[in-house]
């Protein structure tokens, strides 16, 4: 699975956390969106450790995942450059 995984967290030290979680499995394209490639059982730990950091009553995550042939066609401007992700995350 290929997905854009965002966020807006208001408290610092969850956002810090979760910002940890999420460069464990991918790539940091923006503040708060990162890129992540990841099997089936891989998702389900990162959405495992994602509930684990966020306060579900003030935070908001997005995982949407992208299929291949979608993410073969997302297009970059300006200094923004697709991740070229690692063959492995040790995690």
């Amino acid at each position: 699975m290929q997905a854009i995984i965002t966020f807006d967290v208001s408290d610092d030290s969850r956002r810090y956390r979760l910002t940890r979680v999420l460069l464990d499995y991918g790539q940091r394209v923006q503040e708060s969106v990162f890129w992540v490639e990841c099997d089936d059982d891989l998702d389900e730990r990162i959405r495992k450790r994602i509930a684990s950091v966020i306060c579900v009553d003030e935070d908001n995550v997005w995982v949407v995942p992208v299929c291949l042939a979608c993410g073969k066609k997302i297009d970059t401007y300006g200094v923004a450059r697709k991740p070229e992700l690692p063959e492995f995350y040790i995690a």
